[in-house]
């Protein structure tokens, strides 16, 4: 747990257009992943789920005035193109698709409950603690929530291949509108089974904290440890202060 919260602090903290240190980074993580048994390619493709989440970086691109890469008028907007935001922009993005990747293997390693007691032994408040178990129990009953919904839309529906192997099933809009409404469901799903799930939290007496337990044994290797987190965040920092930028 102490590694993978060093690791992307680590990354985040590296400057604008160190993609050599953050390609160094990503690098570590799939020595790492061969060794518990993830594949770099199924590593990678699990790290595209934060791509919606810095489209907010975007703008940027935009909005900063300096290294101008191209300027022009599209419709009633005048727009710049600057060489800054773009590298800020892009950093952003490959960090974000390397900290989920940490995220991945630390839940690949690690289960809720040692999760939750490592964040208690690190001193965080429970609040956070037991927020981060209840998220990655939950994110699981989403995605059988999801899969049931899918079963259930792929038997009421004809095959997407018709008999010439032509694809059927309507428009690009009509499945953008289709996949818009099944997002829709499962968030209406996911909030009812979430109250339900603290109805009966609070029914059997719950005090809104995870019973997990602690760790009364000092861990014999945490020197060693911590000497390793500290010598990783060392080598990324020296990565991205050494290694040149684009």
């Amino acid at each position: 747990m102490l590694g993978a919260l060093s690791f992307v602090v680590a990354v985040a903290l590296l400057p604008p257009g160190s993609y050599v240190a953050l390609l160094a980074s990503w690098l570590m993580l799939v020595t790492v992943a061969a060794f518990i048994g993830v594949r770099p390619a199924q590593l990678a493709r699990r790290g595209f789920i934060a791509f919606p989440f810095v489209v907010a970086a975007l703008p940027i691109i935009f909005l900063r005035d300096d290294e101008s890469l191209w300027s022009g008028t599209i419709g009633p907007l005048t727009l710049h193109v600057s060489g800054a935001g773009l590298r800020i922009a892009l950093t952003a993005i490959v960090k974000a698709w390397v900290s989920v990747q940490a995220s991945v293997l630390l839940l690949e390693y690690a289960t809720p409950a040692s999760i939750v007691v490592a964040l208690r032994r690190m001193r965080l408040p429970e609040p956070i603690a037991t927020s981060a178990g209840l998220m990655i129990r939950y994110v699981e009953i989403l995605g059988d929530e999801a899969r049931r919904m899918l079963r259930a839309r792929t038997s009421r529906s004809a095959s997407p291949i018709g008999d010439g192997r032509e694809r059927i099933g309507g428009t690009i809009g009509w499945r953008a509108r289709t996949t818009g409404n099944l997002v829709g469901s499962l968030f209406l799903r996911a909030y009812a089974r979430a109250q339900r799930i603290e109805d009966a939290a609070a029914s059997r007496g719950a005090t809104g904290s995870l019973s997990v337990g602690m760790l009364h044994e000092t861990d014999p290797r945490l020197p060693v440890k911590v000497l390793a987190v500290t010598a990783l965040v060392l080598l990324i920092t020296l990565c991205g202060a050494l290694l040149p930028r684009l």
